[in-house]
């Protein structure tokens, strides 16, 4: 997650400790298919990993466990993700694992760097997406790879009983717009990567549903303290949110309830 753009974690949330355990619950409600198919698009051990909008490590740990023999450099802005992070992975991957506090932007590293380059969940809050794009092209090995894990919030989830979510996620896009995101930036991601000087351009997706992983995995996303946040920082109405948790309510109280959640994983490669 980066500062710099929509987000910043001790704002995002009602509270900060809730905010670092959803983060924790995006990361472990997929990894295992993540992970397949962050290998599929060609991640191996022993590759020199970067990792862009790391927030407070919980991703960079699977990476160290996925790649017993690969480097990870973890890039944060958000100095509040950065310092947990450096907690978090103090006893994790010993001197495999660099923390360091940049910009997307402007990382300060050397050009012709990495093998493999991943950015989870950032793109959705940057103002300026090719321009990240583009510095983290810089930075890659000819032939080295970029994969942004992103969402599109018309398809980050479908629940049964239906959650009327549709006032409050438009009224949600507007707000991060207005802050330099795009909650819809999934569907943007090919034209993103090919604009940064990519080839070699593919898309995949991620699916998680509960019927495979329970609803509980589902449970810490359910918490709606980013938005109860937007509402006390008055930018989204009381009855604007009436309806959304009364609706959200009903969902928890269905006792066959059932959540699907998707994530776009596109990538891109650097000529030789």
């Amino acid at each position: 997650m980066a500062a710099e753009g929509s987000y910043k974690a001790n704002t995002y949330n009602l509270e900060l400790d809730a905010e670092i355990q959803r983060l924790k619950a995006q990361v472990l409600l997929s990894w295992e298919k993540e992970a397949r198919t962050l290998n599929w698009f060609g991640l191996a051990d022993g590759m020199n990993v970067l990792e862009v909008g790391s927030g407070p490590g919980f991703f960079t740990e699977k990476l160290l466990e996925l790649l017993p023999n690969s480097s990870v450099t973890a890039v944060e802005i958000d100095p509040v993700l950065h310092e947990k992070a450096v907690a978090y992975l103090q006893d994790k991957g010993g001197d495999r694992v660099e923390r360091i506090q940049a910009s997307v932007a402007d990382t300060g590293l050397a050009a012709n760097t990495f093998d493999f380059a991943i950015a989870r969940l950032l793109f959705v809050h940057l103002p300026e997406p090719v321009a990240a794009a583009r510095e983290i092209f810089r930075i890659l090995k000819p032939g080295g790879k970029l994969v942004i894990i992103d969402s599109d919030a018309d398809l980050f989830w479908l629940t049964n009983p239906p959650w009327s979510v549709e006032i409050v996620r438009e009224k949600f896009k507007q707000v991060i717009a207005s802050r330099g995101g795009n909650l819809c930036v999934g569907r943007n991601l090919c034209r993103i990567l090919k604009e940064a000087g990519f080839v070699s351009v593919d898309l995949e997706a991620v699916v998680s549903h509960s019927d495979i992983i329970g609803i509980e995995a589902f449970q810490p996303l359910l918490d709606s303290g980013p938005i109860l946040q937007m509402v006390k920082q008055g930018l989204i109405s009381e009855s604007e949110i009436e309806s959304y948790l009364v609706s959200r309510d009903e969902f928890v109280a269905a006792g066959d309830r059932s959540m699907m959640s998707f994530w776009l994983m596109a990538c891109g490669k650097k000529n030789q």
